[in-house]
């Protein structure tokens, strides 16, 4: 009897550093059959291969007093100009948290600040806007010895100068104990002055601290 030789598959490893949270309004040449599902979607199950991109949607029911939801399997062809091809691209993999409208929301993990820019150019050539909501870093400087630093920024409401901004001083971990990066470098990152990106940061912080304090606020008010 012939003895089998166990092939080892080529096995790449890198850290993700990055957790970034996109929404995504698609254009026309970047249709997604999930936008054509009927009623709220609340989970998406996702799978890319090959050409053919595969999802199992759970759609909650019409009636409130229905504790059963549906599962849809949507199964379609690719295009270049398909969202998860783009993701794919970049060595991503997409996470579908939301569809609403003509909006997806996709959470996915980076190795660096370079990937998100280059991901965000390339989504924004197929898509009619891609906002960059949620960045979390989820490491320290490899100097700094620490992996449990995980610093979240809630982008939403910035605009796209203060979240460029906000990207990078997370990414270069800016907002880590100890810093691993100062305004010297994230200007240069940016190309932009020392003063400016100071006051693109004060202008985000500002703004995250004013909308925790109001929902904090709210929250408070709406409590029992």
């Amino acid at each position: 009897m012939s003895e089998r030789t166990a092939s080892q598959p080529n096995t790449d490893r890198s850290r993700r550093r990055l957790r970034v949270v996109l929404d995504v309004a698609l254009s026309d040449a970047a249709a997604c059959p999930l936008e054509e599902i009927d009623g709220e979607v609340t989970a998406v199950r996702h799978q890319y291969t090959g050409d053919d991109c595969h999802a199992d949607v759970t759609v909650a029911p019409a009636c409130p007093d229905d504790d059963r939801s549906d599962v849809m399997h949507v199964a379609t062809q690719t295009t270049e100009s398909c969202l998860c091809c783009v993701f794919s691209d970049h060595g991503c993999v997409p996470q579908i948290t939301a569809v609403a409208a003509d909006t997806i929301t996709v959470e996915t993990y980076l190795a660096d600040r370079t990937t998100l820019t280059d991901l965000v150019a390339d989504l924004k050539a197929v898509a009619n806007t891609v906002s960059l909501t949620h960045l979390t870093r989820l490491a320290a400087d490899d100097q700094s010895g620490d992996s449990h630093t995980h610093v979240t920024l809630d982008l939403f409401k910035l605009t796209d100068k203060q979240r460029e901004a906000a990207a990078a001083a997370v990414a270069k971990g800016y907002y880590a104990t100890p810093r691993g990066a100062d305004l010297s470098d994230l200007a240069t990152a940016l190309g932009i002055s020392k003063s400016a990106v100071s006051q693109r940061l004060s202008a985000v912080e500002s703004k995250l601290a004013t909308s925790a304090f109001t929902e904090a606020q709210q929250s408070a008010g709406s409590a029992p």
